[in-house]
């Protein structure tokens, strides 16, 4: 588990990892074990694109230590989940998180989604609006002006510039976990119509971005935010695209009275 410095490492055994079956196939989840809150929802953590959930286990250690029930589970074809036969879009991935859900007997949570997670975390909300209670988008993509893989490039190693150096590990351990199924997803991505989808939903939500994310620019997110009717637009101070690992801090403190934890 990703330590940042400065920060006071917390019990190991507050987590578990756990391997289910999802319709044939063995998912794995890293599920907290501090709840303590009855009634409070449970927060499931989507990551995005290529990546496994490690790296957003800053941010759920902090969720959970106020007694919330976190879970952050590996999509299929990431970490250490079994890998479908075919790469999977967006509405496959969706479909997938939402077959764990069912698969783990959960009714109904909180989705907090980053960068291409937020477009699957998008993506089940509308189509399964009674699973879903309230919806935080962290540098969601993909910014529509610039559906452009080589300009999404260049915008992505500019943001790189602004995370913590050990974010660096996460992403090469999970783009060499996908292989040639990065591209795939990648394209998937692309093509997904979130704007659509951004416009339907009918649950709260919460939008958050780093200052320095040039992935999610402040102008996308104002934008998104009039579709969705957004609660609030959080901008984080000094960081890129992956606040969720370089200023889980900062983006817990937003989460939790939006949440509820």
């Amino acid at each position: 588990m990703t330590r940042l410095p400065g920060y006071v490492p917390r019990d190991e055994a507050q987590w578990e990892s756990r391997f289910i079956d999802v319709k044939g196939m063995t998912y794995h989840t890293r599920c907290s074990l501090t709840a303590s809150a009855k009634g409070m929802n449970p927060i499931v953590l989507v990551h995005g694109l290529g990546m496994s959930g490690n790296y957003f286990m800053p941010t759920a250690e902090r969720l959970a230590a106020n007694g919330a029930t976190v879970y952050v589970p590996d999509l299929p074809g990431h970490g250490k989940s079994d890998t479908p036969e075919a790469p999977l879009n967006v509405l496959g991935l969706a479909d997938a998180l939402i077959d764990w859900l069912d698969a783990m007997g959960i009714a109904r949570v909180d989705l907090v989604g980053h960068s291409m997670g937020c477009q699957i975390a998008a993506d089940a909300a509308v189509r399964f609006p009674t699973r879903v209670r309230r919806l935080v988008l962290i540098g969601p993509t993909i910014d529509p002006l610039h559906r452009n893989f080589c300009v999404q490039l260049l915008r992505a190693l500019y943001a790189c510039t602004f995370e913590r150096p050990g974010l660096l590990l996460h992403v090469m351990a999970g783009y060499w976990r996908m292989g040639t199924r990065l591209w795939p997803e990648a394209i998937a991505m692309f093509h997904d119509p979130v704007v659509e989808k951004l416009s339907c939903i009918e649950q709260p939500v919460l939008l958050v971005r780093g200052q320095r994310d040039t992935i999610a620019p402040q102008r996308w997110l104002d934008q998104a935010s009039q579709m969705t009717g957004a609660e609030r637009v959080v901008t984080i101070p000094n960081w890129g695209h992956n606040v969720i690992y370089s200023a889980p801090d900062a983006v817990v403190a937003e989460l939790r009275p939006f949440l509820g934890v």
